[in-house]
């Protein structure tokens, strides 16, 4: 007989983790180690125990799911951490798989088949829901760099707008004041493009977007009075 699978369960739903947590307890392929509410809380569990797995809300409290997928895989990487979600479009579920998620499961698609699903993840397996919003996950790709450039792709176009602006060399606050929207605005929103992206600085993204070719439809930004520098981009 295999052993049980040793599982943390990380939802901040109370009524939904307790259903979660009385299914997990019932299969005999799974042992029910921990329930945690917030991302802090799993982050401690896992690194303290180092599960064999950890099944997390995508929408966890206090620490973003891809963070803490990141902080507990990079103290505990033998753990393998599955991505559990109301919302299956491809966005999150992209946004999972680049944190290091190895498995995505859709919250509708749970069922008493659960624990036979975590045992074939446990052995090995990669299993994505199928998103809402695309006949396949993930998406083909031949390298890391047309993964990433996918990703930016999905861009909403007031993105679109943002990112045009930084290839053109403009500050945070000239962005800004382009878009009619706040400093600390821009800020958040450019951290939240280069999360699942992997990069730190403006440089970076800024070459991405290009090499993506996602300047090609994008309604120009005004020049402002002070005109920019712009980031020298490599040639095709």
């Amino acid at each position: 007989m295999q052993p049980r699978i040793r599982v943390h369960l990380a939802d901040g739903d109370y009524f939904l983790r307790l259903g979660l947590e009385s299914l997990l307890a019932s299969s005999p392929d799974v042992e029910l180690e921990a329930v945690t509410g917030t991302g802090d809380e799993a982050i401690e569990a896992a690194l303290d125990k180092r599960p064999d797995l950890v099944l997390m809300e995508t929408t966890i409290r206090d620490v973003s799911s891809p963070e803490a997928t990141k902080r507990i895989l990079a103290g505990a990487p033998a753990t393998r951490l599955v991505m559990l979600s109301a919302a299956h479009d491809i966005e999150t579920m992209t946004r999972a798989h680049s944190a290091g998620a190895c498995s995505y499961l859709a919250k509708n698609a749970v069922s008493t088949d659960l624990g036979v699903a975590l045992r074939m993840i446990h052995s090995g397996n990669m299993i994505f829901s199928k998103p809402a919003d695309a006949d396949q996950f993930p998406p083909h790709s031949t390298s890391k760099y047309d993964f990433k450039s996918q990703l930016l792709r999905q861009a909403s176009p007031r993105d679109r707008r943002l990112l045009h602006s930084l290839t053109q060399g403009y500050t945070n606050a000239q962005i800004a004041s382009l878009l009619h929207v706040s400093e600390g605005t821009v800020k958040a929103q450019l951290a939240k493009i280069m999360e699942p992206l992997d990069i730190s600085n403006r440089v970076q993204l800024a070459v991405l977007v290009v090499q993506a070719g996602l300047l090609d439809d994008v309604r120009p930004t005004a020049p402002l009075s002070a005109g920019p520098l712009r980031y020298a981009t490599p040639r095709a």
